[in-house]
């Protein structure tokens, strides 16, 4: 039991490297600094704050690209939920039931389902997490 959920993980690792491999999207800042720093002090001037923020809002919305959410977050996202889904299941089932063990003869297996549920949750988290932040310009 243990050795597959060495594999079920490993594959769900494997498969989403690619999704990895593409780094996260360029922040870009609401206000632009520049129009931030155009007082003199240290704390921004209340008057140019909401210029920069009606300017931004109707300069830039012209050549804008609407931003989607990629196809490597959709697929993390959704391995990531039911691997959620599952995590927890296995959570709760450790927390009623503690350790379950069976035997085969000489070859005896003990399944901590409460660490196990915690990993897969937070695998499924980090997965689901990560894949609906994913975003793209196309």
């Amino acid at each position: 039991m243990r050795f597959c959920a060495i594999l079920v993980i490993a594959a769900l690792l494997f498969a989403s490297l690619p999704v990895v491999a593409e780094g996260p999207g360029p922040a870009k800042p609401l206000i632009p600094f520049d129009r931030l720093a155009a007082s003199s002090s240290s704390q921004p001037d209340p008057a140019a704050v909401q210029a920069a923020m009606n300017n931004s809002g109707s300069s830039s919305s012209q050549n804008v690209k609407k931003r989607h959410w990629s196809h490597g977050g959709k697929i993390m996202t959704f391995i990531g939920v039911p691997v959620l889904a599952a995590g927890g299941a296995m959570l709760a089932y450790g927390l009623k039931n503690g350790d379950s063990s069976s035997c085969n003869g000489n070859t005896c297996v003990s399944v901590s389902w409460k660490y196990t549920g915690a990993a897969w949750l937070a695998i499924g988290g980090s997965l689901a997490a990560f894949g609906l932040t994913r975003r793209t310009d196309q």
